[in-house]
Protein backbone atom coordinates (compact mmCIF):
# COMPACT_ATOMS: atom_id res chain seq x y z
CA UNK A 1 0.00 0.00 0.00
CA UNK A 2 1.35 3.35 -1.05
CA UNK A 3 0.96 6.49 1.05
CA UNK A 4 -1.97 7.58 -1.10
CA UNK A 5 -3.76 4.35 -1.93
CA UNK A 6 -7.25 4.72 -3.36
CA UNK A 7 -10.28 3.55 -1.40
CA UNK A 8 -12.22 2.77 -4.59
CA UNK A 9 -12.69 -0.84 -5.67
CA UNK A 10 -13.24 0.44 -9.22
CA UNK A 11 -9.57 1.46 -9.22
CA UNK A 12 -8.25 -1.38 -7.10
CA UNK A 13 -9.69 -4.14 -9.33
CA UNK A 14 -7.59 -3.20 -12.40
CA UNK A 15 -4.58 -2.67 -10.15
CA UNK A 16 -5.08 -6.14 -8.69
CA UNK A 17 -5.30 -7.69 -12.15
CA UNK A 18 -2.02 -5.99 -13.09
CA UNK A 19 -0.50 -7.78 -10.07
CA UNK A 20 -1.95 -11.12 -11.10
CA UNK A 21 -4.90 -11.03 -8.67
CA UNK A 22 -8.35 -12.06 -9.90
CA UNK A 23 -10.44 -9.66 -7.82
CA UNK A 24 -14.21 -9.20 -7.77
CA UNK A 25 -16.06 -5.88 -7.85
CA UNK A 26 -19.46 -5.33 -6.25
CA UNK A 27 -19.89 -1.89 -7.85
CA UNK A 28 -23.08 -2.85 -9.74
CA UNK A 29 -24.63 -4.43 -6.65
CA UNK A 30 -23.62 -1.41 -4.53
CA UNK A 31 -25.32 0.88 -7.06
CA UNK A 32 -28.62 -0.91 -6.35
CA UNK A 33 -28.54 0.28 -2.72
CA UNK A 34 -30.54 3.32 -1.61
CA UNK A 35 -29.13 5.15 1.40
CA UNK A 36 -32.28 7.19 2.05
CA UNK A 37 -34.44 4.03 2.07
CA UNK A 38 -32.10 2.26 4.50
CA UNK A 39 -31.63 5.37 6.66
CA UNK A 40 -35.39 5.53 7.22
CA UNK A 41 -35.61 1.85 8.15
CA UNK A 42 -32.64 2.14 10.52
CA UNK A 43 -34.25 5.14 12.21
CA UNK A 44 -37.52 3.27 12.76
CA UNK A 45 -35.70 0.12 13.94
CA UNK A 46 -33.65 2.03 16.51
CA UNK A 47 -36.79 3.75 17.77
CA UNK A 48 -38.58 0.40 18.07
CA UNK A 49 -35.64 -1.27 19.82
CA UNK A 50 -35.42 1.62 22.28
CA UNK A 51 -39.14 1.39 23.01
CA UNK A 52 -38.79 -2.30 23.94
CA UNK A 53 -35.49 -1.68 25.80
CA UNK A 54 -33.73 -4.00 23.36
CA UNK A 55 -30.95 -1.77 22.09
CA UNK A 56 -28.23 -1.35 24.71
CA UNK A 57 -25.54 -3.90 25.53
CA UNK A 58 -23.87 -3.93 28.94
CA UNK A 59 -20.36 -4.63 27.69
CA UNK A 60 -19.18 -2.93 24.52
CA UNK A 61 -16.01 -5.00 24.04
CA UNK A 62 -17.67 -8.25 23.01
CA UNK A 63 -19.18 -7.22 19.67
CA UNK A 64 -17.88 -4.97 16.92
CA UNK A 65 -19.42 -6.09 13.61
CA UNK A 66 -21.28 -9.03 12.13
CA UNK A 67 -24.13 -10.14 9.90
CA UNK A 68 -27.21 -12.36 10.10
CA UNK A 69 -29.12 -14.18 7.36
CA UNK A 70 -32.91 -14.67 7.23
CA UNK A 71 -35.47 -16.44 5.08
CA UNK A 72 -38.90 -14.92 4.54
CA UNK A 73 -42.22 -16.72 4.84
CA UNK A 74 -45.87 -15.97 5.48
CA UNK A 75 -48.58 -14.44 3.29
CA UNK A 76 -48.14 -11.39 1.02
CA UNK A 77 -49.87 -9.24 3.67
CA UNK A 78 -48.31 -10.75 6.80
CA UNK A 79 -44.65 -11.70 6.56
CA UNK A 80 -42.79 -13.88 9.05
CA UNK A 81 -39.06 -14.48 9.28
CA UNK A 82 -36.77 -17.45 9.92
CA UNK A 83 -33.21 -17.29 11.21
CA UNK A 84 -30.68 -19.06 8.98
CA UNK A 85 -27.29 -18.24 10.48
CA UNK A 86 -25.07 -15.55 11.94
CA UNK A 87 -21.62 -14.47 10.80
CA UNK A 88 -18.93 -12.94 12.98
CA UNK A 89 -16.22 -10.35 12.37
CA UNK A 90 -14.65 -11.95 9.27
CA UNK A 91 -17.22 -10.56 6.88
CA UNK A 92 -16.29 -10.47 3.23
CA UNK A 93 -18.45 -8.64 0.73
CA UNK A 94 -18.71 -5.36 2.64
CA UNK A 95 -18.18 -3.45 -0.62
CA UNK A 96 -21.79 -4.28 -1.51
CA UNK A 97 -22.67 -1.51 0.96
CA UNK A 98 -22.72 2.17 0.10
CA UNK A 99 -19.82 4.37 1.19
CA UNK A 100 -21.95 5.73 4.03
CA UNK A 101 -22.86 2.24 5.22
CA UNK A 102 -19.26 1.04 4.89
CA UNK A 103 -18.17 3.92 7.10
CA UNK A 104 -20.70 2.90 9.76
CA UNK A 105 -19.52 -0.69 9.83
CA UNK A 106 -15.83 0.28 9.70
CA UNK A 107 -16.48 2.54 12.70
CA UNK A 108 -17.60 -0.61 14.51
CA UNK A 109 -14.31 -2.32 13.68
CA UNK A 110 -12.38 0.84 14.55
CA UNK A 111 -13.91 0.83 18.03
CA UNK A 112 -11.58 -2.08 18.84
CA UNK A 113 -8.57 0.00 17.75
CA UNK A 114 -9.82 3.03 19.69
CA UNK A 115 -10.05 0.91 22.84
CA UNK A 116 -6.46 -0.27 22.31
CA UNK A 117 -5.31 3.33 21.83
CA UNK A 118 -7.09 4.36 25.03
CA UNK A 119 -5.44 1.57 27.03
CA UNK A 120 -1.97 2.62 25.82
CA UNK A 121 -2.53 6.38 25.82
CA UNK A 122 -0.06 7.17 28.60
CA UNK A 123 2.26 4.29 27.78
CA UNK A 124 4.98 3.97 25.18
CA UNK A 125 3.38 0.86 23.67
CA UNK A 126 3.11 -0.13 20.04
CA UNK A 127 -0.35 -1.24 18.94
CA UNK A 128 -0.12 -4.20 16.56
CA UNK A 129 -3.31 -4.85 14.59
CA UNK A 130 -3.61 -8.09 12.61
CA UNK A 131 -5.99 -8.21 9.64
CA UNK A 132 -6.59 -11.74 8.41
CA UNK A 133 -7.67 -12.77 4.91
CA UNK A 134 -8.27 -16.15 3.25
CA UNK A 135 -5.54 -17.50 0.98
CA UNK A 136 -5.94 -16.13 -2.58
CA UNK A 137 -8.86 -13.96 -1.46
CA UNK A 138 -10.74 -12.49 -4.43
CA UNK A 139 -12.03 -9.76 -2.10
CA UNK A 140 -8.70 -8.75 -0.52
CA UNK A 141 -9.17 -5.24 -1.92
CA UNK A 142 -11.98 -4.78 0.61
CA UNK A 143 -9.39 -5.02 3.37
CA UNK A 144 -7.31 -2.37 1.58
CA UNK A 145 -10.36 -0.08 1.51
CA UNK A 146 -10.99 -0.75 5.21
CA UNK A 147 -7.35 -0.08 6.19
CA UNK A 148 -7.36 3.14 4.18
CA UNK A 149 -10.43 4.22 6.17
CA UNK A 150 -8.59 3.39 9.41
CA UNK A 151 -5.49 5.23 8.23
CA UNK A 152 -7.42 8.47 7.70
CA UNK A 153 -8.92 8.25 11.19
CA UNK A 154 -5.54 7.51 12.77
CA UNK A 155 -3.91 10.40 10.91
CA UNK A 156 -6.68 12.68 12.21
CA UNK A 157 -5.67 11.62 15.74
CA UNK A 158 -2.08 12.67 15.02
CA UNK A 159 -0.69 9.16 15.53
CA UNK A 160 2.06 7.49 13.50
CA UNK A 161 1.14 4.44 11.44
CA UNK A 162 2.86 1.74 9.38
CA UNK A 163 1.32 -1.00 7.23
CA UNK A 164 3.01 -4.33 6.52
CA UNK A 165 2.33 -7.70 5.01
CA UNK A 166 3.93 -10.89 6.33
CA UNK A 167 6.92 -10.57 3.97
CA UNK A 168 7.75 -6.96 4.85
CA UNK A 169 6.97 -6.96 8.60
CA UNK A 170 9.64 -5.27 10.72
CA UNK A 171 8.98 -5.37 14.45
CA UNK A 172 11.60 -2.67 15.05
CA UNK A 173 9.79 -0.06 12.98
CA UNK A 174 8.95 3.05 14.99
CA UNK A 175 5.22 3.72 14.82
CA UNK A 176 2.45 3.95 17.37
CA UNK A 177 0.12 1.74 15.35
CA UNK A 178 1.18 -1.06 13.02
CA UNK A 179 -1.18 -2.92 10.67
CA UNK A 180 -0.21 -6.35 9.43
CA UNK A 181 -2.31 -7.85 6.62
CA UNK A 182 -1.71 -11.56 6.18
CA UNK A 183 -3.52 -14.73 5.21
CA UNK A 184 -4.94 -17.15 7.74
CA UNK A 185 -2.51 -19.92 6.86
CA UNK A 186 0.54 -17.82 7.71
CA UNK A 187 -1.01 -16.38 10.86
CA UNK A 188 -2.00 -19.81 12.19
CA UNK A 189 1.70 -20.76 12.13
CA UNK A 190 3.18 -17.45 13.33
CA UNK A 191 0.88 -16.83 16.31
CA UNK A 192 1.41 -17.98 19.88
CA UNK A 193 -0.42 -17.42 23.16
CA UNK A 194 1.34 -16.38 26.37
CA UNK A 195 -0.62 -16.06 29.61
CA UNK A 196 -3.44 -13.80 28.39
CA UNK A 197 -1.96 -12.32 25.21
CA UNK A 198 -1.80 -13.31 21.57
CA UNK A 199 1.66 -12.82 20.09
CA UNK A 200 2.91 -12.56 16.51
CA UNK A 201 6.54 -13.63 16.18
CA UNK A 202 6.93 -12.77 19.86
CA UNK A 203 5.28 -9.33 19.61
CA UNK A 204 2.09 -8.64 21.54
CA UNK A 205 -1.01 -8.37 19.34
CA UNK A 206 -3.44 -5.69 20.48
CA UNK A 207 -6.28 -6.34 18.00
CA UNK A 208 -7.22 -9.22 15.70
CA UNK A 209 -9.61 -8.09 12.97
CA UNK A 210 -11.30 -11.11 11.47
CA UNK A 211 -12.35 -13.77 13.96
CA UNK A 212 -11.14 -16.26 11.34
CA UNK A 213 -7.69 -15.69 12.85
CA UNK A 214 -8.74 -16.85 16.30
CA UNK A 215 -10.90 -19.63 14.83
CA UNK A 216 -7.87 -21.24 13.23
CA UNK A 217 -5.59 -20.76 16.23
CA UNK A 218 -5.07 -24.08 17.97
CA UNK A 219 -4.00 -23.48 21.56
CA UNK A 220 -5.64 -25.28 24.49
CA UNK A 221 -5.29 -22.44 26.99
CA UNK A 222 -6.62 -19.88 24.50
CA UNK A 223 -9.58 -22.09 23.57
CA UNK A 224 -10.44 -22.61 27.24
CA UNK A 225 -10.36 -18.87 27.89
CA UNK A 226 -12.61 -18.19 24.90
CA UNK A 227 -15.15 -20.66 26.21
CA UNK A 228 -14.96 -19.75 29.90
CA UNK A 229 -14.21 -16.01 30.03
CA UNK A 230 -12.93 -14.25 26.91
CA UNK A 231 -12.70 -11.06 28.97
CA UNK A 232 -9.44 -12.42 30.41
CA UNK A 233 -7.77 -12.23 26.98
CA UNK A 234 -5.86 -8.96 26.63
CA UNK A 235 -5.75 -9.15 22.84
CA UNK A 236 -9.03 -7.86 21.41
CA UNK A 237 -10.73 -10.25 19.00
CA UNK A 238 -13.24 -9.01 16.47
CA UNK A 239 -15.44 -10.84 17.52
CA UNK A 240 -14.84 -13.02 20.59
CA UNK A 241 -18.34 -14.52 20.28
CA UNK A 242 -17.24 -16.47 17.18
CA UNK A 243 -17.84 -19.78 18.98
CA UNK A 244 -21.54 -18.96 18.74
CA UNK A 245 -21.65 -17.32 15.31
CA UNK A 246 -19.68 -20.26 13.87
CA UNK A 247 -22.14 -22.82 15.21
CA UNK A 248 -25.65 -22.72 13.77
CA UNK A 249 -27.17 -24.71 16.64
CA UNK A 250 -25.71 -22.23 19.16
CA UNK A 251 -26.95 -19.32 17.05
CA UNK A 252 -30.43 -20.87 17.12
CA UNK A 253 -30.07 -21.36 20.87
CA UNK A 254 -29.29 -17.64 21.27
CA UNK A 255 -32.55 -16.94 19.46
CA UNK A 256 -34.43 -19.65 21.38
CA UNK A 257 -33.53 -18.10 24.74
CA UNK A 258 -35.32 -14.86 23.85
CA UNK A 259 -37.98 -16.20 21.46
CA UNK A 260 -40.80 -14.47 23.33
CA UNK A 261 -39.15 -11.10 22.77
CA UNK A 262 -38.38 -11.91 19.13
CA UNK A 263 -42.00 -12.72 18.45
CA UNK A 264 -42.64 -8.97 18.84
CA UNK A 265 -40.80 -8.64 15.51
CA UNK A 266 -42.41 -11.63 13.71
CA UNK A 267 -39.54 -14.10 14.00
CA UNK A 268 -40.88 -17.66 13.93
CA UNK A 269 -39.35 -20.39 16.08
CA UNK A 270 -38.11 -23.50 14.30
CA UNK A 271 -37.51 -27.01 15.58
CA UNK A 272 -33.76 -27.67 15.78
CA UNK A 273 -31.28 -30.09 17.30
CA UNK A 274 -27.57 -30.77 17.60
CA UNK A 275 -25.93 -34.08 16.63
CA UNK A 276 -22.45 -35.07 17.81
CA UNK A 277 -21.84 -38.10 15.57
CA UNK A 278 -23.37 -40.11 12.73
CA UNK A 279 -25.46 -42.36 14.97
CA UNK A 280 -26.77 -39.38 16.93
CA UNK A 281 -27.71 -37.51 13.75
CA UNK A 282 -29.53 -40.44 12.14
CA UNK A 283 -31.48 -41.23 15.31
CA UNK A 284 -32.51 -37.60 15.86
CA UNK A 285 -33.47 -36.88 12.26
CA UNK A 286 -35.59 -39.99 11.92
CA UNK A 287 -37.31 -39.29 15.27
CA UNK A 288 -37.95 -35.65 14.34
CA UNK A 289 -39.40 -36.63 10.96
CA UNK A 290 -41.70 -39.14 12.65
CA UNK A 291 -42.77 -36.64 15.31
CA UNK A 292 -43.38 -33.57 13.16
CA UNK A 293 -44.11 -35.10 9.73
CA UNK A 294 -41.81 -32.47 8.22
CA UNK A 295 -38.62 -32.30 6.18
CA UNK A 296 -35.37 -31.10 7.78
CA UNK A 297 -32.04 -29.58 6.77
CA UNK A 298 -28.68 -30.81 8.09
CA UNK A 299 -25.82 -28.33 8.36
CA UNK A 300 -22.18 -29.13 9.26
CA UNK A 301 -20.31 -27.16 11.90
CA UNK A 302 -18.27 -24.17 10.72
CA UNK A 303 -19.31 -24.56 7.11
CA UNK A 304 -19.74 -21.76 4.59
CA UNK A 305 -21.15 -21.21 1.15
CA UNK A 306 -23.71 -23.94 1.65
CA UNK A 307 -21.10 -26.71 1.60
CA UNK A 308 -22.62 -29.81 3.19
CA UNK A 309 -26.07 -28.30 3.64
CA UNK A 310 -28.46 -31.09 2.61
CA UNK A 311 -32.23 -31.64 2.74
CA UNK A 312 -33.64 -34.67 4.54
CA UNK A 313 -37.12 -35.17 3.14
CA UNK A 314 -39.90 -36.38 5.42
CA UNK A 315 -40.38 -39.67 3.51
CA UNK A 316 -36.80 -40.92 3.99
CA UNK A 317 -35.89 -43.88 6.20
CA UNK A 318 -32.75 -44.32 8.32
CA UNK A 319 -30.74 -45.92 5.48
CA UNK A 320 -31.61 -43.05 3.12
CA UNK A 321 -30.77 -40.50 5.82
CA UNK A 322 -27.33 -42.13 6.12
CA UNK A 323 -26.80 -41.71 2.36
CA UNK A 324 -27.71 -38.04 2.64
CA UNK A 325 -25.26 -37.61 5.49
CA UNK A 326 -22.48 -39.19 3.39
CA UNK A 327 -23.34 -36.78 0.58
CA UNK A 328 -23.11 -33.87 3.01
CA UNK A 329 -19.75 -34.97 4.41
CA UNK A 330 -18.31 -35.52 0.92
CA UNK A 331 -19.28 -31.98 -0.05
CA UNK A 332 -17.88 -30.56 3.19
CA UNK A 333 -14.54 -32.38 2.88
CA UNK A 334 -14.20 -31.31 -0.78
CA UNK A 335 -14.20 -27.70 0.37
CA UNK A 336 -12.42 -27.90 3.74
CA UNK A 337 -10.41 -31.20 3.58
CA UNK A 338 -10.72 -34.15 5.95
CA UNK A 339 -8.66 -32.36 8.59
CA UNK A 340 -11.78 -30.39 9.49
CA UNK A 341 -14.56 -32.06 11.46
CA UNK A 342 -18.13 -31.42 10.22
CA UNK A 343 -19.58 -32.43 13.60
CA UNK A 344 -21.48 -31.35 15.56
CA UNK A 345 -24.17 -31.06 12.90
CA UNK A 346 -27.21 -28.81 13.23
CA UNK A 347 -30.59 -30.25 12.30
CA UNK A 348 -33.18 -27.61 11.42
CA UNK A 349 -36.78 -27.77 10.35
CA UNK A 350 -37.25 -26.90 6.68
CA UNK A 351 -39.33 -23.73 6.41
CA UNK A 352 -42.14 -22.78 4.07
CA UNK A 353 -40.41 -19.85 2.42
CA UNK A 354 -41.63 -17.15 0.07
CA UNK A 355 -40.77 -17.21 -3.63
CA UNK A 356 -40.15 -14.25 -5.91
CA UNK A 357 -40.18 -13.80 -9.66
CA UNK A 358 -36.57 -13.43 -10.78
CA UNK A 359 -35.58 -13.28 -14.46
CA UNK A 360 -38.86 -14.89 -15.47
CA UNK A 361 -38.83 -17.78 -12.97
CA UNK A 362 -39.68 -18.48 -9.34
CA UNK A 363 -36.66 -18.36 -6.99
CA UNK A 364 -35.98 -18.59 -3.29
CA UNK A 365 -33.99 -15.81 -1.62
CA UNK A 366 -32.62 -14.71 1.71
CA UNK A 367 -31.83 -11.39 3.36
CA UNK A 368 -28.37 -10.69 4.81
CA UNK A 369 -28.17 -7.78 7.24
CA UNK A 370 -25.03 -6.15 8.66
CA UNK A 371 -24.57 -4.76 12.17
CA UNK A 372 -21.89 -2.79 13.99
CA UNK A 373 -21.08 -1.39 17.40
CA UNK A 374 -21.93 2.25 17.96
CA UNK A 375 -20.90 3.27 21.46
CA UNK A 376 -22.89 0.78 23.57
CA UNK A 377 -25.48 -0.05 20.94
CA UNK A 378 -25.67 -2.67 18.20
CA UNK A 379 -27.01 -0.81 15.20
CA UNK A 380 -28.25 -2.17 11.85
CA UNK A 381 -26.19 -0.93 8.91
CA UNK A 382 -27.79 -2.25 5.73
CA UNK A 383 -27.73 -5.43 3.70
CA UNK A 384 -28.79 -7.21 0.54
CA UNK A 385 -31.03 -9.92 -0.81
CA UNK A 386 -29.40 -13.00 -2.32
CA UNK A 387 -31.27 -14.95 -4.98
CA UNK A 388 -30.88 -18.72 -5.33
CA UNK A 389 -28.91 -19.81 -8.38
CA UNK A 390 -31.48 -22.32 -9.61
CA UNK A 391 -35.14 -21.63 -10.30
CA UNK A 392 -37.53 -23.26 -7.86
CA UNK A 393 -39.22 -26.38 -9.21
CA UNK A 394 -39.85 -28.80 -6.35
CA UNK A 395 -37.18 -27.93 -3.80
CA UNK A 396 -35.18 -31.11 -4.41
CA UNK A 397 -32.20 -29.58 -6.20
CA UNK A 398 -29.52 -27.94 -4.04
CA UNK A 399 -29.26 -24.94 -6.36
CA UNK A 400 -32.94 -24.21 -5.67
CA UNK A 401 -32.31 -23.16 -2.09
CA UNK A 402 -28.58 -22.37 -1.64
CA UNK A 403 -28.45 -18.59 -2.04
CA UNK A 404 -24.82 -17.76 -1.17
CA UNK A 405 -23.34 -15.57 -3.89
CA UNK A 406 -20.16 -17.63 -3.67
CA UNK A 407 -22.15 -20.87 -3.90
CA UNK A 408 -20.77 -24.00 -2.31
CA UNK A 409 -18.37 -24.34 -5.28
CA UNK A 410 -16.66 -21.05 -4.35
CA UNK A 411 -17.46 -19.00 -7.47
CA UNK A 412 -18.76 -15.52 -6.73
CA UNK A 413 -21.85 -14.58 -8.76
CA UNK A 414 -22.50 -10.90 -8.14
CA UNK A 415 -25.57 -10.77 -10.39
CA UNK A 416 -27.64 -12.75 -7.87
CA UNK A 417 -27.42 -10.02 -5.23
CA UNK A 418 -29.61 -6.92 -5.00
CA UNK A 419 -29.38 -3.97 -2.64
CA UNK A 420 -32.01 -2.60 -0.29
CA UNK A 421 -34.20 0.00 -1.97
CA UNK A 422 -37.87 0.79 -2.37
CA UNK A 423 -37.98 -0.74 -5.86
CA UNK A 424 -36.19 -3.90 -4.74
CA UNK A 425 -38.47 -4.22 -1.73
CA UNK A 426 -41.38 -4.50 -4.19
CA UNK A 427 -39.52 -7.23 -6.07
CA UNK A 428 -39.11 -9.08 -2.75
CA UNK A 429 -42.74 -8.45 -1.77
CA UNK A 430 -41.57 -6.78 1.44
CA UNK A 431 -42.66 -3.53 3.06
CA UNK A 432 -40.49 -1.07 4.98
CA UNK A 433 -42.12 -2.37 8.20
CA UNK A 434 -40.85 -5.87 7.32
CA UNK A 435 -37.30 -4.57 6.99
CA UNK A 436 -37.72 -2.66 10.25
CA UNK A 437 -38.61 -5.93 12.00
CA UNK A 438 -35.69 -7.75 10.38
CA UNK A 439 -33.27 -5.00 11.45
CA UNK A 440 -34.57 -5.32 15.02
CA UNK A 441 -34.38 -9.14 15.09
CA UNK A 442 -30.72 -9.23 14.09
CA UNK A 443 -29.67 -6.66 16.69
CA UNK A 444 -31.55 -8.52 19.40
CA UNK A 445 -30.02 -11.90 18.49
CA UNK A 446 -26.49 -10.48 18.72
CA UNK A 447 -27.48 -8.91 22.04
CA UNK A 448 -28.61 -12.34 23.26
CA UNK A 449 -25.27 -13.87 22.24
CA UNK A 450 -23.46 -11.33 24.38
CA UNK A 451 -25.73 -11.33 27.42
CA UNK A 452 -26.28 -15.12 27.45
CA UNK A 453 -22.80 -16.12 26.28
CA UNK A 454 -21.96 -18.48 29.16
CA UNK A 455 -25.37 -20.14 29.16
CA UNK A 456 -25.16 -20.71 25.40
CA UNK A 457 -21.58 -22.01 25.37
CA UNK A 458 -22.14 -24.29 28.36
CA UNK A 459 -25.54 -25.59 27.26
CA UNK A 460 -25.53 -29.38 27.32
CA UNK A 461 -29.14 -30.52 27.13
CA UNK A 462 -28.97 -31.63 23.50
CA UNK A 463 -30.44 -35.08 24.11
CA UNK A 464 -33.58 -34.08 22.23
CA UNK A 465 -34.73 -31.28 19.95
CA UNK A 466 -35.62 -27.70 20.88
CA UNK A 467 -38.53 -25.68 19.59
Amino acid sequence: MSKDITDSDLKLIPLGKALGLDLISFAKLRASQDDSFVDGIRKHALRKLTKHNDIYIPNNVSFYAGSIDFMVGGSPHSKSFFLLEANGGSNRGLSILTKKQQALIYDGYFESISQAIEKSFNKDLKILVLIGVPVNDALIHEKVIMVEYFRKKIRALGLSLKIFNSDTYDKNYEAKIVFLISDYEHLSKALSFTDTEMRYLGEKVSVLIGDGIARRFNDEKFNNMIREDYGQINSTIVNPIFKITDDKSLTYLASHLIKNRLENYNLESLVFARAYNEKDLIEKVTRMIKTFKKSFIIKPSGGSGGAGVIQILKNLNAVEVMKKLEESKKEFYAKFSRKRNPFPYTIQEKVNFSLINWEGYQHTFDIRLYYALNKNQIIPIGGLARIAKGRYLNGLNKEEFVVNLSGYDGRIEVNRGIGLSEDNSKLLNLKSTDFTNLFCIGALIFKSMIENYNEIIQFSNWSCYLN
